[in-house]
């Protein structure tokens, strides 16, 4: 109990002339008599002085400083601090970006496991899993190969791989030992090269998009270019039409690392149509093939 709220207490027991009994009429049938009626006439002092200090303070909160044993009023209960989010973690129904650093806030570098259990709070379980696969060494050739027979299959500078994707999307991770892979790259693209089951066509794509433009598969090259004014068309394997001069290295996948539907025009070279959509788009790093 406060010094001020003692004062106060002492202060209005003098006012209506609470006064202690002559030492000499303490008996002990008294000596009850007397504690109840002190007990009484100091609840009815407390409940006068928390009406004169604003009610702020109940009568149990008063009898409770005293060492009745009362809970606190629930105003002065403590709140529970708030919970903060994980900053590497994406909020889940937001929306993923892109970019030549990493997947949304997990820049390339990232542990796997830190990256998997990240996405898969935000977008569930992968529909493709691949790896951890080790890859080869091909004698007189730098790199690791998937295939250590064949020098044109897929081979990047980390001896395991691994694979997730979310319909459209897959991540590459890579390591020099199978439990230390870290997030090496990405890739946006309806044709899925990790598919199992051959290349699957027409995915469906995650609310993913380029960092800092909102640009994703399905919207056109008007808008890819207004978004990147660097960017050019080019010619790719089997004629269809990439996009040059990317603004960050992407991952070449036998065809080229950012992607147009449509074909090359041979009498209109750079030219292609405003409405065209964009098919592929990558960064970072992963095994590229050495040919189509």
């Amino acid at each position: 109990m406060s010094q001020l709220l003692k004062d106060l207490m002492h202060d209005e027991a003098d006012r209506i002339e609470v006064r202690p009994a002559p030492i000499t009429a303490i008996v002990t049938g008294g000596r009850r008599r007397r504690t109840v009626r002190r007990t009484q006439v100091l609840v009815a002092v407390a409940a006068s002085v928390a009406i004169i200090v604003g009610g702020s303070i109940g009568v149990n909160r008063l009898l409770a400083d005293g060492g009745g044993g009362v809970a606190p009023d629930p105003a002065d209960t403590p709140t529970a601090p708030v919970q903060t989010t994980d900053p590497s973690v994406p909020a889940t129904g937001q929306p993923l970006v892109v970019d030549g650093s990493g997947v949304s806030t997990l820049p390339f570098g990232t542990p796997e496991d830190t990256v998997q259990a990240s996405l898969e709070e935000q977008l569930g379980v992968p529909d493709v899993r691949l790896g951890p696969e080790e890859y080869a060494r091909i004698p007189g050739n730098q790199g690791f190969f998937r295939d250590a027979q064949d020098n044109l299959s897929p081979s990047w500078g980390h001896r395991f791989t691994s694979v997730s994707c979310w319909g459209a999307l897959c991540v590459i991770y890579g390591g020099d030992q199978a439990g230390s892979s870290q997030l090496r790259g990405w890739e946006l693209a309806q044709f899925n090269r990790w598919s199992e089951g051959g290349r699957v066509k027409d995915l469906t794509t995650p609310d993913a998009s380029l960092a800092d433009s909102g640009v994703g598969l399905g919207d056109t090259w008007k808008e890819l270019h207004a978004a990147f004014p660097g960017t050019r068309v080019g010619d790719a394997e089997g004629g269809s039409l990439s996009i040059r001069d990317t603004p960050w290295p992407g991952i070449f996948d036998g065809v080229a690392e950012w992607r147009l539907e449509g074909y090359w025009d041979a009498e209109r070279p750079g030219f292609a149509p405003a409405g065209a959509t964009v098919t592929r788009l990558s960064g970072g790093e992963g095994p590229q093939p050495g040919c189509c």
